[in-house]
């Protein structure tokens, strides 16, 4: 999974009785279960009605996909007509799983079309029905699809259940909706994503490190100008603003949100922490987590430092002990990803060819990879990971005594210090002195 962003080109017949449903509540007192932030994001307190045009009943249907002369012996066509049962027989589900219900509808019309090539009248009814169901599922609202896949995938996550291993694919199904969203719909769940994010800090359990680590994105969230379903590109945070001009950020969100909420407001920890680090170090538009002037043998043990807080981190984790398939699986993820080898020479190289860098700029980046070894990775990712990682630990309530959890905090402290004080620094070079 990429969350750094490599540039690209420049820049997406009656139905069940519908149902209100009303966000979840929170009195503000503990800690707020990843349930209970999905209900709020973009949508506080709103209730909408479940609606959809007209799509033909299984009476309807087996009427337009009968053989010629009037018979319609079951055989292929028997998997179409419970898929579309099942739509029907629906209770007054959400939005979500009305996606599902459609999708099952298409992907029946699909195989059974697949397998007349000759075509006729079935095939003709089969098609038609294909065609009202892509509709209806246009139809829905695909926030409240996006919403609800979330709240599947939480309670799957809270059931020490493995997202990844669901035949329906909710991950792939959430991406899909996303892409469905106008522009402004979008926009607005990923507001409702930061201010989830930024209202953890209400948490009482929540540790003082996560605590800080949030107060520094929420003082960047303004530079991030635009936010939308990634275009020609990667998921990721993407420097726009001209050297020359105040800083400003676009965020092409990753909706592929295989963990639910901890997925999400970890992945947007993770890019806000691009930009926190960026004006922190003012760094270059790869968003190198280095000092801007640092030499090489200062680049070399800020590597081994973090590549040695990662192993540790590792060693921590041991065999997953206190943690699902899953959850483990996702560290792991993390850990690989905030250091792997060469990966600021091919941003390096990548920016470069894109003109966002200068020849200078580049020759720089490729040096500070050579002094950092195999550990090169975590120039880049290494302070993204430790606080998305801060994000996951606090939404699965894991015991801050864990092993890993007081290895994380500690990695957490180091990486929020040295950002401090490079930010101190970078101020007072700009002769802005805090």
């Amino acid at each position: 999974m990429h969350t750094h962003e490599t540039p690209a080109t420049d820049h997406d017949r009656q139905r069940p009785a519908p149902v209100g449903r009303t966000a979840d509540r929170h009195d503000g007192r503990g800690p707020r279960t990843p349930g209970s932030l999905q209900g709020t994001l973009g949508n506080t307190a709103v209730t909408r009605m479940i609606t959809v045009s007209r799509m033909m009943t299984e009476d309807e249907f087996k009427q337009s996909s009968k053989r010629t002369g009037g018979k319609r012996n079951a055989s292929e066509i028997s998997k179409v007509d419970e898929a579309l049962r099942a739509f029907y027989a629906l209770p007054d589900a959400g939005e979500a799983a009305r996606w599902y219900a459609l999708r099952d509808i298409v992907r029946a019309c699909e195989a059974y079309v697949s397998h007349k090539p000759e075509g006729g009248r079935r095939v003709a009814g089969v098609e038609r029905l294909k065609g009202e169901a892509e509709g209806a599922q246009a139809e829905l609202d695909a926030s409240a699809v996006f919403r609800g896949l979330l709240t599947e995938v939480d309670r799957m996550v809270t059931a020490n259940e493995d997202p990844d291993m669901d035949v329906r694919l909710p991950a792939g199904e959430a991406q899909k909706a996303s892409q469905k969203m106008s522009g402004p719909a979008f926009t607005t769940l990923v507001d409702g994503l930061i201010r989830d994010l930024g209202e953890l800090r209400g948490n009482e359990g929540l540790p003082g490190e996560t605590r800080a680590v949030i107060d520094e994105l929420m003082a960047v969230v303004g530079l991030v100008t635009v936010k939308q379903y990634p275009r020609g590109g990667m998921p990721g945070m993407k420097l726009t603003s001209a050297a020359d001009q105040d800083p400003a950020f676009t965020f092409n969100v990753d909706t592929q949100a295989r963990g639910g909420t901890s997925f999400m407001l970890g992945h947007v920890a993770h890019e806000l922490t691009h930009v926190a680090a960026h004006q922190a170090f003012g760094s270059s538009p790869v968003m190198e987590l280095v000092r801007a002037g640092a030499t090489d043998a200062q680049v070399t043990a800020l590597a081994e430092e973090r590549r040695d807080a990662l192993a540790g981190l590792r060693r921590a984790l041991g065999g997953g002990a206190g943690f699902s398939d899953f959850q483990q699986r996702m560290l792991e993820e993390k850990l690989v990803y905030g250091g792997a080898g060469g990966k600021l020479k091919k941003y390096a190289d990548s920016f470069a060819a894109a003109g966002k860098i200068t020849p200078e700029q580049q020759a720089q980046l490729i040096a500070w990879d050579a002094a950092a070894g195999p550990a090169s990775g975590t120039l880049v990712e290494y302070d993204t990971v430790i606080n998305q990682m801060l994000v996951y630990l606090h939404l699965w309530e894991t015991d801050q005594n864990h092993p890993f959890y007081v290895e994380l905090r500690a990695a957490a402290q180091v990486a929020f210090d040295r950002r401090s004080q490079a930010r101190a620094a970078t101020a007072q070079a700009a002769g802005n002195n805090p």
